[in-house]
């Protein structure tokens, strides 16, 4: 639908609580579409977190001129004063259920969850690892870009995920991490950053992955190491750990791989979009019911870090507009996003763990 000025309104309500400065990319990118008008005449379904940031984001399409349906990944339960808000200010917040036969132009997409809706007339733009995945094995009819498989990914799914994991388990459990053994499946984005800040807040973490090259480089960062396919090894770990955290990107990996009894009775975190524990775990053996925890407290990631994975994903639709790419899965361009991450470290002066 086309938005109302009150729709607007509201969001720079919103973006007044935020600083400037960290979220200059997008700022950037609005005051261009204002003038160009991009997107006009073209509708777009964006499913990422409705969050107060995603809004924010939000505006940049509707200014752009785009007609916006706005839903939400079913692994998170949006704020509802907040879509109450939006909806009394002009705004359409739709559930997915009620908009699967609906076709759009484009699909701004989060973890591969409008996939199995119409497919879109002109393209998909999906943010995440495991919906890079999906969207990889589906053999699409339509264009697909994916932002994760680019470095200005690294900024959210690195930094800020990373920093987002510590700061809600902490908030969430109330238990200090210093000195506590942690087990985390998976050394990409997500699995690097998280391990890396626990690491810096004193926790002992043990790293379990697939790939031989990936453990080496966990081994060379100075955590434990140990190959997922070393069962015994693996499950022998987890007795002794205080937390057991998820971040492959797969679903049901430790239900499909090892005996649960040796997760049980502790702290277990999930921080993939699918349920990675799987089948073998009750809801509330899993915190925040298997879903991820840093969706669960007020700020699931820190602006700055959004900022350009927002800027990348809005830019998306200009990509499948102009590029005339074939159907399939293509990264985002490698020469934008290295000046994306470019300028941002040089804003912030934070370096990406590798």
């Amino acid at each position: 639908m086309l938005y109302s000025s009150n729709v607007i309104s509201f969001i720079h309500t919103i973006k007044s609580e935020f600083i400037e400065d960290e979220m200059s990319f997008m700022a950037k990118q609005l005051k261009k579409v204002k003038e160009s008008k991009p997107y006009k005449g073209f509708s777009i379904l964006q499913n990422i977190p409705f969050t107060k940031e995603t809004l924010i984001k939000t505006e940049i399409l509707i200014e752009g001129g785009a007609e916006v349906t706005i839903t939400s990944p079913s692994f998170m339960d949006p704020d509802p004063v907040l879509v109450d808000n939006f909806k009394q200010s002009g705004g359409t917040f739709i559930e997915q259920k009620k908009i699967k036969d609906s076709i759009f132009d484009f699909h701004l997409d989060c973890a591969a969850e409008l996939l199995s809706f119409q497919p879109p007339r002109i393209g998909t733009v999906e943010i995440t690892g495991t919906g890079t995945n999906k969207y990889r094995d589906a053999n699409a009819t339509y264009p697909i870009i994916s932002i994760d498989q680019s470095v200005i990914k690294n900024l959210e799914g690195v930094l800020g995920t990373g920093e987002a994991f510590l700061r809600a388990f902490k908030e969430i459990t109330l238990q200090d991490v210093r000195n506590k053994q942690f087990m985390i499946f998976g050394y990409g984005k997500v699995g690097k950053g998280m391990s890396h800040y626990l690491k810096n807040e004193g926790a002992n973490v043990t790293i379990v992955d697939l790939e031989d090259s990936v453990l080496e480089q966990a081994a060379n960062a100075g955590f434990k190491a140990i190959h997922a396919k070393n069962k015994t090894t693996v499950e022998s770990a987890a007795k002794e750990m205080f937390c057991i955290a998820t971040a492959t990107g797969r679903e049901n990996i430790i239900s499909d791989n090892y005996n649960a009894i040796n997760f049980k009775n502790k702290f277990l975190a999930n921080m993939g979009g699918d349920d990675e524990f799987g089948y073998n775990f009750k809801d509330d053996e899993v915190l925040c019911k298997k879903r991820p925890i840093n969706f669960f407290i007020s700020t699931p990631t820190l602006m700055r870090y959004l900022d350009p994975v927002f800027y990348a994903h809005n830019m998306g639709i200009d990509i499948l507009l102009y590029s005339n790419l074939k159907d399939g899965l293509y990264p985002f361009p490698s020469h934008i996003a290295e000046e994306v991450v470019l300028e941002w470290t040089g804003i912030f002066n934070e370096k990406i763990f590798t």
